[in-house]
């Protein structure tokens, strides 16, 4: 009886070790399956928008960090990512191209692809420009503007500077081009100073992901824009 009970024991182990050995085989083959079917290639991203460079529908700041990590050589793009990316039409991927995205994301600007003499247009009706870099995004906007009754406009400039990286952005450093000679009438929420046509912003720490805010208000003569802008640390 001792023994019958062990050879019953014995194969009741055998059936189970075969129907684990049968189930994991099947996990790997579905796996196989599932990876073969959802490969993610060069025409998975032939049909995307001008500007949603990583697929997923939306263009916005992913989208033109992904072109950075790709200028960086630390992102490989299919050539449909990069055909995507060359917003501008000029047949390469470069700064102006994450840009016109960030000021797409913006609202900055209003339509992708865009052409030089759109981007003009429409960049300077908004005055407001945006830079990214590995490290930051930078925008500096004009929200309001008035004659001070002496030939000269002051305008009030909003500056946004956010921490992309996931460490504190430290002793950064943000300088904003205008067309003309400025002088500072006021600011707040930052440390400012001018020389000639260049506002420069300074700041201690940005934490982690973080947005720093502040506002400068700047005399100069009518018609004056803002150019470009730069954050460095």
């Amino acid at each position: 009886m001792k023994k019958d009970g062990s050879k019953k024991k014995f194969s009741d182990k055998k059936i189970v070790i075969l129907f684990l050995v049968g189930l994991a085989l099947i996990f790997a083959i579905v796996a196989v399956v599932v990876h073969f079917t959802t490969k993610v290639t060069d025409d998975s991203y032939r049909d995307c928008a001008v500007g949603d460079v990583d697929g997923n529908g939306y263009i916005n700041s992913a989208d033109a960090k992904l072109i950075l990590d790709h200028m960086a050589g630390t992102a490989e793009l299919f050539d449909s990512q990069k055909e995507n990316g060359d917003v501008n039409l000029d047949g390469k991927l470069d700064n102006a191209d994450v840009e016109l995205i960030q000021a797409y994301a913006t609202g900055t600007v209003k339509k992708l692809p865009l052409t030089d003499e759109e981007e003009t247009t429409d960049t300077h009706k908004e005055n407001n420009i945006t830079h990214i870099s590995e490290k930051a995004e930078s925008t500096v906007q004009v929200e309001n503007s008035w004659s001070n009754g002496d030939g000269t406009y002051s305008y009030q400039l909003k500056i946004n500077i956010k921490n992309l990286r996931e460490s504190r952005l430290r002793n950064w450093e943000t300088e904003v081009v205008l067309s003309n000679d400025v002088k500072i009438s006021k600011s707040w929420d930052c440390e400012c100073s001018v020389n000639g046509d260049t506002l420069t912003v300074e700041g201690e720490s940005i934490p982690a992901e973080e947005t720093m805010s502040c506002g400068v208000i700047v005399i100069a003569p009518e018609n004056t824009e803002v150019e470009s802008l730069s954050t460095d640390n």
